[in-house]
């Protein structure tokens, strides 16, 4: 007997019957005791009357799955009359859909049952879109096997958990490290504003199958400096808001309402701060400002459903009532172009959540959507569920803004993540906890590392569909979605690795600033063995030519294992050092000489490659940590550790295109001292020791010359001085 679970199901395989246990607390008992069984060189049909353009992309979708599965040409028919007897049939329907008891337009029933003499699968939606929900169910359930296509016995009745399930497209490239330096060497299949446009409409219909039932995104500076120009950046944006309509999943725009340059894109006409007498909204230049981003951004308006408007971290407002001010006109210039169009504010950096949502109540903005921080390290105690029992109070509706849940922002500490454990325990704590004082209709998580960062996506998307869902049974079905059953296995193995050496079970050993924060296991040694297993099986792996991928790709299955590897390696080699750091620990306490142990120390120094991955402003966090713990280890030892010169150099060279882009901004030369802590400000992490040899290292080069009393500036500032 097999028992694994899926969303609200719970089956149990006894040969081909599967018992299911279903819904938010439903129950349904099995119809049919037998699979529905295809035969590979016939034709599959499907009962269907698609009349809108999404019931007809749905049925669409599901007979190529069943002609490319079968080697023969599925038929699409009108009623079940109309197959031959005896075969079986796929009934698709989302107008009879009475039975189904909530009200969720997502919701769906699947169920195996005899049809006269049709063995046969109906899938039924409340809506076109719990139709969709129903058929991608039905697809995930097939198996690829004898006779030629196997649909389990199945009776289901399901809807989602939250309402509102999105993913947000974070802004950032791969080759353009936050405001700091240029990364060449970063794969550029990561970077998803280059895609054609099939790539975009297989990447958002992806997204749509992972769970998501729409997308948040974002405009910010970052972009134009991505696409070179605001213009051209929308122009991509119109696409994907399109691509998303026509999935039928839902649009949010969500904007930086304060900040319109810096981070790559250098505006002279920007002005922030207002003259005397003056507030940020009345005075002239500033307000034209607003004005003139504010109607780029309103460009937009006839796509979306949402409008979340960000104004800290980063913004330039200090007056609450400039806030206010600001965030009307923005509404006004949506509303203008689209009536329809929803208001949501979210909390990021804005103070105390309560009283900002108090001010926004104040101001005239109590229907806006009021969208919570997720980073549970902010909130102590009981302050989540006080403030779910203030909204409750003042009759608010709350979403969650999910950042930095599912990776880390590309911008400072990208690398692969696989949080399905972290993230199913933050779920369970927020529904057991504020969702029951005052539910949360709508959830964002961020998606910035894009094709690597697929699984955890995918594991979120499912969680806000079924937070009681197994997470290592999401992990499966997605290897094996993708891969199928011979080489999913590889690839499972190859995502739990990743997850329990880069994020481990929970928040507290994913975040970077807490006290359980760590990189590897405690036991490297067999990291080394389990890296080393899965990069062979991975190296040489087939592509599996008799499976047919259950999921839509913007890539071949192949391209994403040629990106996962990469950080496989990374991973290897930061594990080779800790065990190296051990054999030197141990070395020392057998009394090893001095000069042995600065040999084993530098031997021990193989520096974690970054290799084609995207790295952000704080570097490769293995090669960080690594760094970290080999100052250590020579620090306790007494021992001398040299740095890599070709490090010391790479490092150079990102500090100075820093300034370099620091003095884009200005007109006149930017001059700062030697130490140059506004120039590293949130950008890197390095100690002020190192900072100060690479700044050495700069002047000997002659790139940073010496213009007063500890005052220094580009050799060359004019060539990078804003004109």
């Amino acid at each position: 007997m097999i028992c694994f679970t899926r969303k609200y199901v719970l089956f149990t395989v006894v040969s081909w019957c599967v018992t299911i246990g279903i819904g938010y607390g439903q129950t349904v008992n099995d119809t049919k005791k037998e699979p529905v069984q295809f035969t590979a060189g016939k034709s599959a049909y499907v009962v269907s009357q698609p009349v809108t353009p999404l019931e007809k992309r749905i049925t669409d979708r599901l007979l190529t799955y069943l002609t490319n599965v079968l080697k023969h040409p599925a038929k699409r028919v009108a009623v079940i009359a109309a197959v031959p007897s005896g075969n079986p049939a796929i009934v698709l329907s989302s107008k009879s859909a009475s039975a189904i008891t909530s009200s969720s337009p997502e919701a769906y029933q699947l169920q195996t049952r005899m049809m006269g003499n049709h063995p046969a699968i109906v899938a039924t939606g409340k809506t076109e879109l719990g139709l969709k929900r129903a058929v991608q169910h039905l697809i995930l359930e097939s198996m690829q096997i004898r006779p030629g296509l196997v649909i389990p016995v199945v009776n289901v009745s399901e809807y989602p958990w939250i309402a509102k399930r999105e993913w947000t497209i974070c802004p950032w490239a791969p080759d353009r490290v936050r405001r700091s330096f240029s990364n060449p060497n970063a794969d550029k299949r990561l970077n998803i504003w280059l895609y054609g446009d099939q790539q975009i409409k297989d990447y958002v219909e992806m997204f749509d199958w992972f769970g998501f039932s729409g997308c948040q995104l974002m405009e910010t500076p970052a972009n134009y400096a991505a696409m070179g120009s605001a213009e051209a950046f929308r122009d991509r944006q119109i696409k994907f808001a399109k691509a998303i309509r026509e999935n039928g999943q839902n649009v949010t725009y969500w904007v930086w309402a304060a900040q319109f340059d810096d981070y790559g894109w250098f505006d002279k006409d920007v002005v922030y701060a207002p003259s005397k007498g003056n507030t940020a909204f009345t005075d002239p230049e500033v307000r034209a400002t607003f004005e003139k981003y504010y109607n780029g951004y309103a460009k937009m308006a006839p796509y979306a459903d949402l409008l979340i408007a960000h104004f800290y971290d980063p913004g330039s407002l200090t007056n609450r009532d400039d806030v206010f001010s600001y965030l009307k006109l923005l509404q006004e210039k949506f509303r203008a172009k689209n009536p329809d169009v929803r208001l949501g504010v979210d909390f990021w950096a804005a103070g105390s959540p309560s009283a900002y949502m108090q001010q926004l109540t104040d101001h005239g903005f109590g229907d806006a959507l009021l969208l919570e921080m997720s980073l549970p390290n902010i909130y102590t105690e009981g302050k989540r569920e006080t403030l779910h029992k203030d909204a409750k109070l003042k009759g608010l509706k709350m979403g969650m803004w999910g950042w930095y849940m599912t990776e880390y922002e590309t911008d400072q500490m990208p690398m692969m993540h696989v949080n399905a454990k972290a993230l199913k325990g933050f779920y369970q704590e927020i529904k057991n906890g504020a969702h029951k004082i005052q539910p949360i209709t709508y959830w964002s998580e961020m998606e910035a590392y894009h094709l690597n960062n697929i699984f955890t996506m995918y594991a979120a998307g499912q969680l806000l569909w079924n937070p009681d869902r197994d997470p290592d049974e999401i992990l499966r079905e997605i290897a094996e979605g993708i891969w199928g059953p011979r080489n999913g296995l590889p690839v499972l193995e190859a995502l739990k690795l990743i997850q329990d050496v880069r994020s481990g079970p929970s928040w507290n050993t994913f975040w970077w600033t807490t006290g359980d924060y760590r990189l590897g296991t405690a036991h490297p040694d067999l990291d080394v063995k389990r890296a080393e297993k899965v990069i062979a099986a991975l190296e040489k792996m087939k592509t599996d030519r008799d499976f047919v991928s259950k999921f839509p790709l913007p890539f071949p299955p192949a391209t994403f294992i040629e990106l996962i590897l990469p950080h496989l390696r990374q991973i290897r080699a930061f594990a080779v050092s800790r065990v190296k750091m051990d054999a030197i620990k141990g070395s020392a306490k057998e009394g090893a000489s001095k000069s042995e142990l600065t040999k084993m120390l530098h031997e021990a120094w193989q520096p974690v490659p970054e290799y084609n991955t995207w790295i952000g402003s704080f570097g490769q966090p293995e090669a960080n940590m690594q760094e970290k713990m080999l100052e250590q280890l020579a620090k306790e030892l007494n021992l001398e550790l040299k740095m890599p010169g070709w490090i010391l150099h790479r490092n150079a060279d990102r500090y100075l295109q820093r300034i370099q882009n620091i003095q884009r901004k200005q007109r006149l030369p930017y001059t700062f001292n030697i130490d140059a802590v506004a120039v590293r400000g949130g950008e890197f992490t390095w100690t002020a020791e190192k900072s100060r040899e690479y700044m050495d290292l700069l002047i000997r080069q002659g790139h940073v010359e010496k213009c007063g009393t500890n005052t220094y500036r580009l050799a060359n500032w004019k060539e990078y001085r804003m004109l």
